[in-house]
């Protein structure tokens, strides 16, 4: 529809009043900043934009692609084994001293005997009573999705590693283990 006066397929102009064009002028930056700022985390996507801002680049570190464990399985008499993770032998607080604990235990260096010794120590009554024979430490791993709730299967291992074991001599109040290799 055309008005009289007008030439058809010819542009008009209008003018924007200065707070108008400041503001299609700001909106403009804003869409090229974000635009830059999307470029240049490309690959940071799980924390974007977090993650490149000093400020919290060290409180967001990058989600773990692979978690590992040392499990402790004790080998009964009759054979049956029982599965126990480190988080088990002590409390929440001391988890981490377990998972040390634990891991050291199996290490083949002379200064692993202190680490079996405290290992014994901390499962003592249960080694008596479920008349275990053999402490095996295996490193168990999983792959990891950080989008996933939860980011792995506990029950599902992908890789299962026998790092170690202690044999128990029958000659039991002290349970002194012996390790053994592979």
């Amino acid at each position: 529809m055309y008005c009289e006066g007008r030439v058809p397929n010819r542009d008009e102009r209008v003018a924007l009043s200065d707070d108008d064009a400041r503001a299609l002028r700001r909106f403009q930056r804003l869409l090229i900043m974000l635009v830059l700022l999307l470029l240049a985390t490309h690959g940071h996507a799980l924390a974007w934009p977090f993650v490149i801002w000093p400020m919290y680049a060290r409180g967001f570190p990058s989600p773990l692609r692979w978690f590992s464990e040392t499990e402790l399985r004790l080998v009964r008499r009759d054979g049956e084994v029982t599965h126990l993770l480190p988080s088990r032998l002590l409390t929440r607080v001391e988890t981490g001293l377990a998972r040390l604990v634990t891991a050291q235990a199996f290490v083949k260096q002379p200064e692993a005997e202190q680490y079996r010794a405290v290992l014994l120590r901390m499962l003592g009554p249960l080694l008596t009573d479920l008349d275990v024979v053999e402490i095996q430490g295996w490193t168990l791993s999983w792959t990891t999705d950080p989008l996933a709730v939860p980011p792995f299967d506990l029950a599902t291992p992908d890789e299962e590693i026998l790092v170690g074991k202690i044999r128990l001599r029958d000659d039991r109040p002290g349970a002194h283990g012996t390790l053994r290799g592979r």
